[in-house]
């Protein structure tokens, strides 16, 4: 039970990413674009998102979908540790255009700590 909330609440919050990339698309596409992010990474991400968050909300945890999850924040949070290390300003718009801000450690952490949750929900399953 643990296992499913732990993956539910990580769902939550990689859904709500994805809703709100998808509502500001043409946004998403510029910060993207401003990122140096690759075109297809902005037409692709908000879907991924919106089917893991999804996925982990309505499903019992399984370890593909536990995994898919993981490998997802691990690239972010790769992704984020380059730009907090080079101090970029581009906004990392992690939560959409109205959520656009630079990156921090503080973004780091929240996805090493989802990552955290991703593994005990994986253990307790």
């Amino acid at each position: 039970m643990f296992a499913r909330v732990l993956a539910a609440v990580v769902g939550a919050v990689i859904l709500f990413a994805g809703a709100t990339k998808a509502t500001g698309f043409q946004q998403w596409k510029a910060d993207a674009r401003s990122q140096g992010l690759w075109p297809i990474v902005a037409y692709v991400l908000p879907g991924t998102e919106l089917l893991l968050g999804a996925l982990l909300i309505v499903l019992a945890p399984t370890p593909v979908v536990l995994g898919a999850a993981t490998l997802l924040l691990l690239i972010f949070t790769a992704y984020l540790l380059v730009l907090v290390t080079s101090g970029s300003t581009v906004p990392c718009a992690c939560f959409g255009a109205r959520f656009s801000k630079a990156p921090s450690w503080r973004d780091v952490l929240r996805n090493v700590l989802l990552m955290g949750a991703l593994f005990v929900a994986a253990a307790l399953y």
